[in-house]
């Protein structure tokens, strides 16, 4: 049986080869270890093995489990928060987040920057539904742009990019019309002057064809820390 740090390492290597095969520096790409629903002790245990970069799905896991690890984790580690975000919880999610992937509104932008402290902007990505989904989260691609230059106006606030989950496909390959189309989306909006440097796609089944589409940002959590614990 493998263990984490083992597991770690290994999606480490897959990254560097899917950098490699892209003709990618391998430090534009950001592993994000998605510690939903595991225990604060196996994110240390990432952290000893080098992992710096946490995302959470839930607002309460992101305050209880920083609250546990205060002092604890190693300088310069930083937490994601990934999951859909409701506004009546976002005094959960600022205090920890350096960046919040799942913006779908002006309106939630101007809670995170009225909650976020004076002079320290808080980060954000919008997250677009690319598949155009029901079942999912997000803006469409059509106001996608619109919704980035809302939020690009909101005091307090720092647009760094765009974030997707796509349709789920049995190859990883099916996923590549989605992710160019988000870095397809992510060009025009540069192009008008919008600061959408990040592109975060790609998780444990997909992240390689997302990295060699241009993903900046990959959310790994199956593959590292094995699969999830389902609540009783």
């Amino acid at each position: 049986m493998t263990t984490l740090a083992q597991r770690l390492a290994a999606v480490q290597g897959r990254v560097q080869r899917a950098c490699d095969q892209a003709g990618r520096d391998p430090n534009t790409v950001q592993l994000i270890a998605v510690s939903k629903t595991r225990p604060a002790e196996e994110l240390l245990e990432a952290a000893a093995a080098g992992q710096l970069h946490f995302g959470e799905n839930y607002a309460q896991e992101l305050r209880d489990k920083g609250a546990a690890l205060d002092g604890q984790l190693p300088p310069g580690a930083v937490w994601h928060f990934i999951g859909h975000l409701q506004s009546n919880k976002v005094k959960y999610v600022v205090p920890r987040a350096t960046l919040v992937h799942t913006v779908d509104s002006a309106r939630l932008a101007a809670e995170l920057g009225r909650r976020a402290a004076p002079g320290v902007p808080q980060g954000v990505l919008v997250q677009v539904n690319v598949g155009d989904e029901t079942s999912k989260s997000g803006v469409n691609v059509a106001e996608a742009l619109e919704v980035c230059a809302a939020v690009m106006a909101v005091p307090n606030v720092a647009l760094r990019g765009l974030m997707t989950i796509p349709p789920a496909v049995e190859r990883p390959e099916q996923a590549a019309q989605y992710f160019d189309a988000l870095a397809s989306l992510a060009a025009e909006g540069r192009a008008r002057g919008l600061p959408l440097t990040e592109l975060s796609m790609g998780m444990s089944h997909d992240f390689e064809e997302a990295i060699r589409r241009g993903a900046t940002l990959v959310r790994v959590g199956t593959a590292i820390f094995g699969e999830r614990v389902k609540p009783v």
